[in-house]
């Protein structure tokens, strides 16, 4: 099953997109696809890894796709790119 959240992963939209996310992933989502956000901050590496220390603390794989270019940007410049792109 893929989740896709739609809109924002940004500080004033992190906390419920992390809800979704973790209703999805307790309905049987494996991957999320990130093709549909429209907008991101820094936040959005903040969401991924706080979804990725969930899953692993649920024993789930999780599976990421649509990753946004600015996030991959952020994540290069902190030096965290090659975590996400695993």
């Amino acid at each position: 099953m893929i989740f896709t959240p739609r809109g924002t992963l940004m500080r004033d939209s992190c906390t419920h997109q992390l809800d979704l996310a973790q209703i999805a992933i307790g309905e049987g989502a494996r991957q999320i696809d990130l093709s549909r956000i429209e907008r991101v901050d820094s936040t959005a590496l903040a969401y991924w890894l706080s979804l990725e220390r969930w899953a692993t603390e649920q024993n789930i794989e999780l599976e990421w796709s649509g990753l946004p270019a600015q996030m991959l940007s952020i994540a290069e410049l902190v030096g965290v790119d090659a975590m996400i792109l695993r």
